[in-house]
């Protein structure tokens, strides 16, 4: 791909579970191609990608999370085409997300048996002196909690804010969302602990939420039941509103148990539609012999669901990874192009595609189809599959 033409490219950026380097990509969406222009040194596996806006117009901030050990949180900037490592600060158990809200002062991180705030630097974005450490285990078993990996199938797996202040993190293990107020140091306090609208035993292993930008609603995945649970925030808690299935609605030999919920994102807002109309989320295979599943749901000015959906099958399992993220199209319809990542072991291989574009124009017009993958066939040792990839541009 010529990247001096004038053609449009976007910017795309990609962690692994299996590769330690970050991997920069440009997308053409006239040529419909996806290709590699930069492979960047990393510190360990990086799992999770958060990006903002820096001060410059012509800079963007990414952070992430990573499997490296000892555990640590890493900031990057995007410029001129090219990613460079700003700085990276240590963590007490490995974490799983982080995401930088506005006003942009603070990043918040969770995973396992902790969750973290640092302050930013408000020039360069790096990442500074942690001012608040979260506990999702009891202080006096912190010592010997695992604070690996491990312990993300079970802890704390997310956080998000929302625009009141309000922060929220799923704990897989407690079948709970963790509600927090945020304080004008940027430091959190305990609000209410809100467990599965469908009792004690259900085993929902909640994993991944988003709030909707009137700061009114949250939707969170559930690992093991696949399901979207909508919420209505209020300042004491969340009250459940309805749920959707991450599953096609037909019969199937196949339980929930068969499927992993995985993420979930809001479509961006477009001049016709201000509020957010789609709400897509993934769900993967749990061995390698089943696919897995992307799910578009329509949502009202409001944010409720309407009575409309649509299922995509995804080409593997997708291993560890169907992370998702969005771009609107250079449009002026609903259409979006999709990241879709894949850590399946053919992606991860000689198949490639462990991070595809995907494209969607709106309900009723064809559904969700691939754009391009990369690596391509056969350039599995390029990366090995794909955990989180993001736009930049």
């Amino acid at each position: 791909m010529d990247l001096n033409s004038t053609q449009p490219v976007h910017h795309v950026l990609s962690g692994s579970f299996r590769s330690v380097s970050l991997f920069l990509l440009v997308f053409s969406p006239l040529q419909r191609s996806l290709e590699l222009v930069q492979t960047v040194r990393g510190f360990g596996p990086h799992q999770y990608l958060a990006t903002v806006q820096g001060q410059s117009q012509s800079a963007r901030r990414v952070y992430t999370t990573s499997w490296a050990l000892p555990p640590s949180l890493d900031a990057w900037s995007f410029g001129a085409g090219r990613v460079e490592h700003v700085n990276s600060v240590p963590i007490t158990a490995t974490s799983s997300y982080i995401t930088v809200p506005p006003p942009f002062t603070h990043a918040y991180s969770a995973g396992g048996p902790t969750g973290e705030v640092h302050a930013l630097d408000g020039a360069s974005g790096a990442l500074r002196e942690k001012v608040q450490q979260l506990l999702f285990v009891p202080a006096e078993e912190l010592e010997r909690a695992d604070k690996t990996r491990v312990a993300l199938r079970y802890g704390s797996h997310g956080v998000e804010v929302s625009p009141a202040g309000y922060a929220f993190v799923p704990v897989l293990g407690t079948d709970a969302i963790e509600m927090f107020a945020r304080d004008a140091e940027g430091q959190l306090e305990h609000v209410a602990s809100v467990p599965s609208p469908r009792g004690p035993d259900t085993r929902d292993g909640p994993r991944h939420v988003k709030i909707h930008p009137n700061g009114r609603v949250l939707y969170c995945v559930t690992e093991h039941s696949n399901l979207v649970d909508a919420y209505k925030i209020t300042p004491t808690g969340l009250t459940h509103l309805s749920s959707r299935s991450l599953l096609p609605p037909r019969p199937t030999p196949l339980p929930p148990s068969s499927f992993r919920g995985d993420t979930l994102v809001l479509s961006p807002s477009t001049p016709a539609h201000p509020a957010p109309r789609a709400l897509f989320a993934s769900t993967r295979g749990a061995s390698a012999s089943v696919r897995g599943w992307l799910s578009v749901f329509l949502l009202d000015a409001d944010g409720l669901f309407l009575d409309s959906d649509e299922y995509w099958e995804t080409p593997t399992s997708g291993g560890k990874a169907h992370a998702l993220d969005v771009r609107r199209k250079d449009t002026d319809g609903d259409g979006v192009w999709i990241l879709l990542t894949d850590d399946d072991d053919v992606a991860a291989g000689e198949g490639g595609g462990g991070v595809r574009v995907l494209e969607w124009d709106g309900w009723r017009t064809g559904g969700v189809r691939v754009v391009a993958g990369w690596p391509r066939p056969g350039e599995g040792e390029v990366m090995q599959g794909g955990s989180h990839a993001v736009w930049l541009d």
